[in-house]
């Protein structure tokens, strides 16, 4: 788990400039724009959730961190383990929001986007790595996702 000295809760970026960013702030204290309004996704069940998130947008976090440019997929980690691979096309739209919902810590993010499906919108956000995968590569080889969300 990513945590500073001090073991606040932090979210990495990894990258050529990688960053460690506080989660246990207001979001005004965030140091990136904070974003609020409405993503959708779909749930494992089918059920299509829509919620105001505020938070950080994931690109963002990104190019702060300067992503390597032959990056092809994101993984998403969270405090427990848990690994989502999504390839950079699903991410916009895509948001770190701030603390939602059962299961989510008050003080950790969880990643929401549009376009990628329920069980990999981690919660508990603690790092994200920016990977380049072959076009044949399996991104699930990758992942490490819970059996029911």
């Amino acid at each position: 788990m990513a945590q500073t000295s001090e073991e606040r809760p932090t979210v990495r970026i990894d990258g050529a400039d990688p960053l460690l960013v506080p989660w246990d702030v207001a979001p005004a204290q965030l140091p990136f724009e904070v974003i609020r309004g409405p993503v959708a996704f779909e749930c494992a069940s089918g059920d299509r959730i829509e919620r105001k998130y505020t938070g950080v947008a994931v690109f963002d976090l990104l190019e702060a961190a300067a992503m390597p440019g032959d990056t092809t997929h994101v993984q998403f980690e969270s405090a427990n383990g848990d690994l989502a691979c999504i390839p950079l096309v699903d991410l916009n739209g895509a948001v770190l929001a701030l603390g939602d919902g059962p299961g989510t810590e008050p003080e950790r993010p969880r990643f929401v986007s549009p376009r990628v499906l329920g069980p990999r919108t981690v919660k508990n956000v603690c790092r994200l790595r920016p990977r380049t995968l072959a076009a044949d590569a399996d991104r699930e080889a990758y992942e490490r996702l819970p059996l029911d969300e």
